[in-house]
């Protein structure tokens, strides 16, 4: 018998893309209640000024209530009357955001929580994440697949070269692109912010995913070269990838996502009546009409 070839390399990827949910034809999926999305595995990510966009979110809110009990409770829960203003901002935001993939038929619909504590829209298949950092909100809404963003802002970092040049090490093995800077406070918080983007779309937290990156307790410690080699290991598993968000000046953000899925434009959301009315009129390309 003669000896088989291999197939190219090539092929081998194709056929794995073509298995992947996100490469398959569309098709619809069924919700509670309703038929509410076909699974063309569309991805958005959208900044918000929480503080601009606030009054106008408010008024809209009034005109037509979107939020659930428990977004209006955890707001409540803040101390700060601005952090509490802008908390509601930003779940009203998502909540616009939501229903343009989802439909109407979401409003005041309650977030789950699984196991890991990622939160969920009851009975849709749309996932999302949303990361704040003082006026400013990141929020990144994607169908059939897993999605996480973080922004940080500009600040100064105390924390030993070593642990920085660790942190930054795996954040650049997630995202297969080195971060300048050697172990400066931008390089830092930009594979912060890697790091986070990539815990949220694990849906695992934080704290465990330093531990699967060999990130937490390790004596002695390992070698810079094979935390990052580790880390585009475990992106080879998860069939996650982590890009950074190019974001204005002083800002730093990123965004995990299936590695099949092409990086989406940064959407700035409108901060005045009329545009967000505009906004939440609009369905999102894709989103099947009743």
């Amino acid at each position: 018998m003669g000896t088989m070839r291999k197939a190219p390399r090539a092929w081998h990827r194709a056929a794995e893309r073509s298995t992947h949910p996100c490469t398959q034809r569309p098709r619809v999926l069924g919700t509670v209640g309703a038929r509410e999305m076909t699974q063309d595995c569309r991805m958005e990510v959208w900044l918000i000024d929480l503080d601009r966009s606030a009054a106008a979110l408010e008024a809209l809110e009034r005109e037509t209530p979107r939020l659930a009990s428990q977004d209006r409770s955890r707001a409540r829960a803040l101390g700060d009357a601005g952090d509490r203003r802008r908390r509601i901002a930003a779940y009203t935001a998502l909540r616009i955001l939501l229903e343009r993939f989802a439909g109407p038929a979401i409003r005041g619909r309650p977030l789950v929580r699984g196991l890991t504590g990622k939160p969920r829209l009851a009975g849709s298949s749309v996932r999302f994440s949303l990361s704040h950092t003082a006026n400013l909100a990141l929020i990144g809404i994607a169908t059939a697949h897993d999605i996480g963003v973080d922004i940080e802002a500009a600040r100064e970092v105390r924390l030993s070269e070593h642990r920085r040049s660790e942190m930054i090490a795996a954040a650049s093995g997630l995202a297969a692109k080195p971060l300048g800077g050697a172990a400066s406070d931008d390089a830092f918080l930009q594979a912060w912010s890697r790091l986070e983007a990539y815990a949220k779309a694990l849906g695992h937290g934080l704290a465990r995913t330093l531990v699967d990156l060999g990130l937490r307790h390790r004596r002695p410690p390992t070698p810079l070269p094979e935390i990052e080699a580790a880390a585009r290991r475990h992106t080879r598993q998860t069939g996650l990838s982590v890009r950074d968000v190019k974001l204005p000046h002083g800002l730093f953000g990123a965004l995990a996502a299936t590695q099949h899925m092409p990086p989406p434009r940064l959407r700035h959301f409108p901060a005045e009546r009329h545009g967000l009315r505009k906004l939440a009129a609009l369905p999102s390309a894709g989103r099947l009409r009743r």
